[in-house]
Parts: structure tokens; sequence; C-alpha cells
């Protein structure tokens, strides 16, 4: 048999954290929409599967497959942007960061993003990342267009103003629509950030919490068990201001509040920085921990953080990761972690250990108490009964699929017993 002339023999893969790795049967490193075609087509005809990948930060296995796998790591430019209405189409290999820093070229900024950019812009909308804010939805939110290759080989372009249910459908639906090749973004106008950094007891952050939420564009903090945890986030300790009244069992509190460019720098305090929002939103971080992070009813968050802080207390007291607490705003994306209600994300995490399994485990369990729902990003215990319980559109989703690529061919081992 000849040869497919686009597909490649399989190159080893492995994502950020390194816990997901495999060879694939052919590999792809498309510069083009017409290559990512033609690796569909030829899948097709040798009746394999496809995957494709962006910057691999996800934790699960949602990349591995036997087929083909397709790196978008050579397809990443800016394709178009309209000033006037404040759109950029970009290709899928471009990064969060990438993003933000050509739109503060043209006068604009992201509406909002996560603590990482390092991403490519599609895996956070596709895997539901988010910031935090409780007038803002994830990064989903933000593609209003998209083109994908389907999984007959054809292009079909997608847009939130014409195609209504498919495109709130495929909004967040980690790869299994298509292969994206090209998306758009709304963006706004430019701005720049004034954020502050404090630690303080944690009796303190929860009897203002409601308050700095209605107060601040973005307020979110980290629980620190222990003395030591701020060191594994690389979160400042003696750098900022601090009313704590002990060294553990506090909180590292930041707000975000936006100042249109051109207006004056405030005079800056210890613990607070200023500057566009590309430098301001994302942290560093060493992918040295396994995370997962569930976001539970706005509603119930003191709740839920109350028997999260209380089980790391009582049977896992030594464990020393911080806990991430950002509020997101309901959207109508039907595999949000927000869909159709207002959430409060908790992100736990342990060492990349195996010990930790269980740990997560435990506060899985927790959590599904509250109905909390996933961040296709992160680890994660779902099932196909326990999805079809939590997400109102579950089964629309699932038959929106089915319809789209009924031989699943943009399915794999992870991805197969959720949503075929």
């Amino acid at each position: 048999m000849t040869e497919p002339t686009v597909l490649k023999p399989g190159r080893l893969w492995w994502n950020w954290f390194g816990e997901q790795y495999f060879v694939p049967r052919y590999s792809v490193r498309p510069r083009s929409e017409e290559e990512v075609r033609q690796a569909v087509l030829e899948a097709r005809r040798l009746g394999v599967p496809v995957r494709a990948s962006g910057a691999g930060h996800s934790n699960p296995a949602v990349v591995p497959t036997p087929g083909v796998h397709i790196d978008f790591d050579d397809f990443r430019e800016v394709i178009a942007v309209d000033k006037e209405k404040r759109q950029v189409t970009i290709q899928p290999g471009m990064r969060v960061g990438d993003v933000s820093r050509y739109l503060r070229t043209q006068g604009m900024s992201l509406n909002n993003q996560g603590d990482i950019d390092t991403q490519t812009a599609i895996g956070a909308i596709m895997t539901g990342t988010h910031g935090a804010g409780v007038t803002l939805p994830c990064l989903s939110n933000q593609m209003i267009a998209a083109r994908i290759v389907t999984a007959d080989g054809e292009f079909l372009d997608l847009s939130a103003e014409k195609d209504g249910e498919l495109f709130r459908a495929f909004r967040c639906s980690i790869g299994m629509f298509g292969v994206v090749v090209s998306l758009t973004l709304q963006a706004v106008p430019s701005y720049n950030i004034h954020k502050r950094s404090w630690n303080t007891d944690v009796e303190d952050c929860l009897d203002g919490l409601h308050q700095r939420l209605a107060d601040n564009r973005t307020f979110w903090f980290f629980w620190l068990p222990i003395k030591e945890s701020a060191d594994l986030y690389e979160l400042p300790g003696g750098s900022v201001p601090s009313s704590a009244t002990r060294d553990y069992d506090i909180c590292h509190m930041r707000t975000y509040n936006a100042v249109p460019v051109g207006e004056a720098a405030p005079l800056l305090k210890e613990g607070e920085q200023f500057d566009h929002s590309s430098v301001i939103f994302p942290n560093s971080y060493i992918p040295n921990f396994r995370e997962i992070e569930y976001a539970v009813p706005f509603g119930r968050f003191e709740e839920a953080f109350a028997e999260v802080r209380d089980l790391f207390q009582t049977k896992y007291p030594t464990a020393q990761y911080p806990v991430e607490c950002r509020p997101v705003k309901a959207d109508d994306t039907y595999l949000s972690a927000y869909a159709e209600r207002d959430g409060y994300a908790l992100s736990i995490s342990g060492p990349m250990e195996f010990a930790s399994w269980a740990m997560l485990q435990d506060f899985d369990e927790l959590l599904d108490r509250y109905d909390a729902r996933p961040h296709w990003g992160k680890h994660h215990f779902m099932t196909a009964a326990r999805l079809e319980r939590i997400y109102p559109r579950y089964d629309a989703f699932k038959k929106i699929r089915r319809e789209i690529d009924p031989d699943g061919v943009f399915l794999n081992d992870h991805l197969r017993p959720l949503f075929a």
C-alpha cells in the first residue's frame, strides 16, 4: 500500500506535566488548512481515528490516539484583525499569551483570561478554561466563530450568530466535533490592570468574600493549608502585606481592576502592580502538581470550602499545595462547568506521586455531593451517568456529537466512555 503523502510516521508526544505520552501511527504538523483536511481524509481512508493537540496543557488523556495525531505547533499565526469590530482570527496553534500580546499592539485586550497563558487559545476554549470574576464567563464565550474540518474531510464554518445550538455545543467540545483550523475571538478595548495582593486569615477572607466580589472586577484567593504552601506556586510571601495572625491556614488574596489605557497609573503600594492585561494576568507555574478542579454552584461555595478545609486538616494535615478558589459567571455553553449556573471553582492539587490519586478521589467524592462539574483540562473522575446528572444539556450534546461525527473519528479511549 502506498504510504500517505501528508501523514508521517508517528512521533512521541507528551503533555506539559509528562503524565500523558504516546506514539500514534501517524503524526502531522500542518502549516495550512488544506494539510489538515488531507490528514483527516487520509485517516478516514485508513480507518483510523484523529486527535489534535495544542500546547499539551491538559492533564487527562484527551490527546492520545492510536491513529493520526495533528500537532499544531507550526500553525500559530494571526490570520486577520478587524479593529472596528475588535475581532481577531487566528490559527489553532497560537498561545493565549501570544494572542493577548498581539491584541495589545492593536489597541485591544482579551476580556478575561486565566493565570496561565501558555496554552493554545483553542485548547483553553475547548476545555472550558477560565479566569475569575462574578461578571466574567469562561474563555469559551470569547470565541464567536471557527472553521473546522469535519469527519468527512469537509470544511465547516461555524459562528455564534448563525449556528445557535450547534455552536453552543461546539464551544467546549474537547475537539470532538472536528479539527479547528481557525477561530475568531471577540476582544475589548485595551486596558491595564491594577492588581493588589495580600495575605489574611481565612475568617477575614470569608467574612468579606461577597463584598470583595462585588467591589472588584476580579477577586480570587489561594488557601494555604500549611506554612510552606506558598512556595509551591511561587506565591509571594514576605513581599506582600499581611494581616494574618498565623503563618498557616491563611489566604493569599488578589484583586484585579481594569483601567482604560491612557488613564493615569495609581500610586502603587506594597503588594500592588500596574500594567497591561497581557502582563498582569499570567503567573509562573512549575508543572510539579497533579490537579483536579471542580466548580460548585456559586451559592454553595462557602459550605463546600468548609468541607474541603476540614478534610485537609483532619485527613491530610501535611498536604502542602494551595487550594485555588475562583468565581465564574454562568454561560450557555453545553459542557462548560458554568452551564446555566454561576459557579465557584476549587482547584485541589497534590504532588506527582501515586499516593495523590487517593487524596484527589476523596475530594472528588466530597465535591460530587455538591453536583460539582469538572474543568475538562484537569484530571477528573467523571462517568457518563454522573455527567447526565450534573449537565442539563448532556444528552443534547451527545446527540449533536453523534450527528456531526457518527463514526467517532474524533474520539479516543478517554472520551469514548463519556460521550459516545
